[in-house]
């Protein structure tokens, strides 16, 4: 009911339902995720800090807690704080990727795009090391800040080729930065090749 609450946008209503619910499951961390969406949806930010604070101990180390106490940092527009809060995280404890990703997002929010391309590389980096299958996501975010920098690579240029086979509905764009990519390269024919596939698939949408 506290969710059904949440998607129809009525907070004060949802919040007595959840803390009501985690009063009697204190371990459930769907509510506490629950509780922080409206807190972050009604600004009260230092609400989600006090109910995360007050998590119970089994639970204070998880990393789900961790992204919590970090996102609400982030959306309060505490970036720095935030960077900080993730970088201990990676420091005192082993790789986790989410919290790199949420590293690697709090960077952009602060304007360091090196730094954050750097992180999402690293992610790349782990995946293909435990030949795990690596998030479209992750792969747009390193292309788009390598080609905003002018790092027009060979690699960037492949990225860009498999992400239009991985998520073809964006494929018109992907394909004029490969263009781009090209002609930045000093290889006009491939360049006008590519801009015309990217042109074909802007007419279809």
């Amino acid at each position: 009911m506290a969710t059904a609450y949440l998607n129809l946008a009525k907070f004060d209503e949802a919040v007595p339902l959840a803390e009501s619910f985690l009063k009697h499951h204190p371990d459930a961390l769907p509510a506490y995720q629950l509780l922080c969406e409206i807190f972050w949806e009604t600004k009260r930010f230092e609400r989600a800090e006090t109910l995360l604070a007050a998590v119970p101990e089994e639970l204070a180390e998880s990393v789900a807690v961790y992204l919590l106490r970090g996102e609400t940092l982030c959306q309060a527009e505490k970036h720095t704080e935030a960077k900080a809060f993730y970088r201990d995280f990676l420091k005192n404890y082993e790789w986790h990727e989410g919290i790199a990703l949420a590293l690697a997002k709090t960077h952009e929010a602060l304007g360091e795009r090196t730094n954050a391309r750097y992180i999402y590389r690293d992610i790349m980096a782990n995946c293909r090391s435990c030949h795990a299958r690596i998030d479209p996501y992750v792969k747009q975010k390193f292309a788009d800040l390598s080609f905003q920098s002018g790092l027009n690579t060979t690699e960037v240029l492949e990225l860009y080729l498999s992400l239009a086979q991985e998520v073809p509905q964006n494929a018109a764009d992907y394909y004029q930065k490969i263009s781009r990519i090209y002609a930045a390269q000093e290889n006009p024919d491939e360049a006008r090749r590519f801009q015309a596939i990217a042109d074909k698939y802007a007419n279809k949408t």
